[in-house]
Parts: structure tokens; C-alpha cells; sequence
């Protein structure tokens, strides 16, 4: 696998287990955390992917 694909997954897996995570004891937590727990994670993997795009870019050059 190249880096750059491995680097993408090591960034998804996470985003879905903590998806599942919240799914499965949304019980637990009261729905505005769990809103602003999945917008944080959307963001800072936003911003991951980004880094890594870049990092790759560059890297090329």
C-alpha cells in the first residue's frame, strides 16, 4: 500500500469508530455533546487530510 493511501485509511478508521462510538451510547451522552464532539472530529480531519495532501505535495517537489 503507498503511504499516502495508508495515511488516508489511518485517518477514516478512526472517524467511523468514533462514529460508531457516539451511535451506540448516544444514550449516555446528551445530544448537543454529541453534536459538538462529531463537528470537532469533522474539523480536525479536515484539517488532518489537508496536512496530508500537503505533506505529499511537497514531498513530490
Amino acid at each position: 500500500m503507498e503511504n499516502h493511501k495508508f495515511m488516508y485509511w489511518l485517518g477514516a478508521v478512526p472517524i467511523v469508530s468514533w462514529l460508531l462510538y457516539f451511535l451506540g451510547y448516544s444514550n449516555k451522552y446528551k445530544t448537543e455533546k454529541i453534536v459538538e464532539a462529531v463537528i470537532l472530529i469533522v474539523i480536525l480531519t479536515v484539517v488532518y487530510y489537508i496536512s496530508v495532501m500537503l505533506y505529499f505535495k511537497l514531498l513530490k517537489r
